[in-house]
């Protein structure tokens, strides 16, 4: 039966181990073990594309995982992609910084075609080196967990701002963000988990201040995306602009923060929830005001993983109506977005046909999390 939370996680992971692993250590990566940026709709390789240096991350984190909780033999395919990653992503330190740091992109033949070092990235290769760290049998794990404090340290030393927080990247641009800063919260609760280190906690708990101060917007329950060098908004639209996708993460990460801290944030959390979910959609916009008018009526697939962890995090907390609502996301999930080979639709349309050009690879990150969270919470 799927008709039920332990039904539609069922088939969640039987299709991520029986299809979607599989499928993506096959197709998605070339001889050397790096991942190309995205397949064509045909399931080709786009073997032409510049690739962004944090996908590589991003997958190291999804087979790692999937080799901790013993689902798949994951940690060859972590491990050679961590090797990838070293040798054609990290540069050492020079004129961009004195510590080094990850190039920004790769174009085909593995030569940086973008030296910026992004906070956004840097937040996944945390991630990514924190998870593999946490597997014995990883023949990098030692190494990977070395270069975690080097990415620490160099977000501390070379990307600290004047007015807390750290800055996009090296170079500095504006606007400053609050994504980079979630996902850097969401990977240093990841390495806290591994390694029990208090100071590994301390930038998240940073974060958590950000965001009680200047990230969410409590006149109108959204997450505010884009501030000046000083957190005050961004001028114009764009200071009004507000990500369902986002405030559904922050949802799901509220609810890690405050197991790991005994903090409380189910205030933030329930605001975001009722707000996102008024007139109880199945999915979520791409992109609103802070009013709730439509800017992009597109669905990424990546909004609906979080979306269906949204619904998660708010089951575990007691409300009455996330489980149904997980149940039917799911299943509505399943028939819009996966496909029996293991792959995805990326994005639909306002009406509700595919109309992504491409089939990102980057996207299992978000699968993965969104299967991981469903699985253990469907034995509660």
């Amino acid at each position: 039966m799927t008709d039920t939370l332990q039904g539609q996680a069922k088939a969640l992971k039987s299709w991520l181990i029986d299809a979607a692993l599989p499928f993506w250590a096959k197709n998605g990566r070339d001889a050397n073990g790096g991942f190309y940026e995205d397949l064509t709709l045909d399931r080709a390789p786009n073997i032409g594309a510049i690739r962004r240096v944090r996908v590589q991350s991003r997958q190291i984190f999804v087979y790692a995982q999937a080799a901790r909780l013993a689902w798949y033999d994951g940690a060859s395919v972590a491990d050679k992609t961590y090797e990838f990653l070293e040798q054609h992503g990290f540069q050492k330190g020079g004129a961009n910084d004195s510590r080094g740091g990850y190039a920004h992109r790769i174009g085909p033949d593995y030569s940086v075609t973008d030296g910026m070092r992004d906070f956004y990235d840097h937040a996944f290769h945390l991630l990514g080196t924190a998870t593999l760290s946490a597997l014995p049998e990883a023949k990098h794990s030692k190494a990977a967990r070395e270069r975690c404090e080097h990415i620490m340290g160099f977000v501390d030393v070379e990307l600290e701002a004047d007015n807390e927080g750290w800055l996009e990247g090296k170079p500095a641009s504006l606007p400053r963000r609050q994504n980079p800063h979630m996902h850097y919260f969401e990977a240093c609760m990841a390495l806290y988990q591994v390694t029990g280190e208090a100071r590994h906690l301390r930038p998240a708990q940073h974060i958590f201040r950000l965001f009680e101060r200047d990230f969410f917007d409590g006149h109108n329950a959204v997450v505010s995306e884009f501030f000046n060098m000083d957190w005050t908004l961004a001028a114009g639209d764009l200071g009004q602009t507000a990500e369902p996708g986002h405030a559904a993460e922050w949802v799901w990460l509220l609810g890690q923060y405050e197991k790991l801290t005994g903090h409380s944030t189910a205030s933030y959390a329930a605001a975001l929830y009722d707000k996102a979910f008024i007139g109880n959609p199945i999915f979520l916009n791409d992109e609103e005001d802070k009013i709730g008018q439509t800017r992009r009526a597109t669905k990424r697939l990546w909004v609906q993983t979080e979306v269906i962890r949204a619904h998660l995090a708010m089951m575990e907390r007691g409300h009455n109506e996330a489980k149904s609502h997980a149940v039917r996301a799911i299943e509505a999930f399943r028939e819009h977005y996966l496909h029996d080979d293991g792959s995805w639709t990326d994005q639909l349309s306002p009406e509700g046909s595919p109309c992504a050009a491409t089939i990102p690879v980057s996207t299992f990150y978000h699968v993965m999390g969104m299967i991981t969270e469903a699985e253990k919470l469907s034995k509660v």
